[in-house]
């Protein structure tokens, strides 16, 4: 269960700016809602390099075409969150495993 009554964007947990969402997202599959949650807050899911390597290796779903989405649509309820100041220094993982392969 992800309770996004109230979500959180820029430097969070401690000086982040609270979001008014409004939604709930609830599955048996941790991924699954995790993938949800992301398209929710409008970022690129690729961006989240944890979550694509559970993905990777079939941890859950994180394909939305292959989710049941019960409810309206999550189109309707996108808000598109601001990143954290030092996004940049959180990605380098994207530039590393692009250099491995």
């Amino acid at each position: 269960v992800i309770d996004g009554f109230e979500g959180m964007e820029g430097n969070g947990p401690s000086k982040g700016t609270p979001v008014d969402h409004r939604v709930c997202v609830v599955s048996t599959d941790w991924l699954a809602a995790d993938r949800v949650a992301v398209e929710l807050m409008g970022i690129d899911f690729a961006m989240i390099g944890y979550l694509n390597y559970c993905a990777q290796t079939g941890l859950g779903i994180a394909d939305l075409s292959k989710i049941e989405i019960v409810g309206e649509s999550i189109s309707k309820h996108i808000k598109h969150y601001k990143l954290h100041d030092n996004i940049e220094k959180q990605l380098i993982w994207m530039k590393i495993s692009r250099m491995a392969c």
